[in-house]
C-alpha cells in the first residue's frame, strides 16, 4: 500500500533491510521487462521509446540483483537525456529500487 516503507538496495547494503532469499532464477530479460513496465507506469502515453542500455546494465551475483538501465524518450522532453535505473531481485522479480534521471528533475522511489 502507499506509504509502506520498502527497503532500498542501499538500506540492504547497510544492514537495514533484507534481500529476498532463494535461488536466483529471474533472467536479465525478465528484469528488463519489469523495468520497462515501471517506465510505462510512470510516463504512460507520454513514453515514446524505451531502449535497453546493455553497457550499463549488470548483475550482482552476491546480492542476486539485476541493475537495469533503460534510455527513455518522453513526449515533450525529447531534448532531455532521460533514463530509468531499476534494481530487480533475481529471486522473485521484486523491484527493490527505481531511479529516473533527466527530464524535469530527478526521481527516487
Amino acid at each position: 500500500a502507499q506509504g509502506d516503507y520498502r527497503p532500498t538496495i542501499w538500506d540492504i547494503l547497510n544492514g537495514r533491510g533484507e534481500l529476498p532469499e532463494g535461488r536466483a532464477e529471474v533472467s536479465q530479460q525478465v528484469a528488463i521487462q519489469v523495468c520497462k513496465q515501471e517506465a510505462l507506469n510512470t510516463y504512460g502515453r507520454s513514453l515514446m521509446q524505451a531502449d535497453f542500455d546493455d553497457r550499463s546494465t549488470r548483475y550482482n551475483a552476491e546480492l542476486k540483483v539485476h541493475t537495469v538501465f533503460i534510455d527513455l524518450r518522453v513526449k515533450g522532453q525529447e531534448k532531455n537525456d532521460i533514463y530509468i535505473r531499476c534494481d530487480v531481485s533475481a529471486v522473485n522479480r521484486q523491484l527493490l529500487e527505481v531511479r529516473i534521471k533527466g527530464g524535469a528533475g530527478f526521481s527516487f522511489f
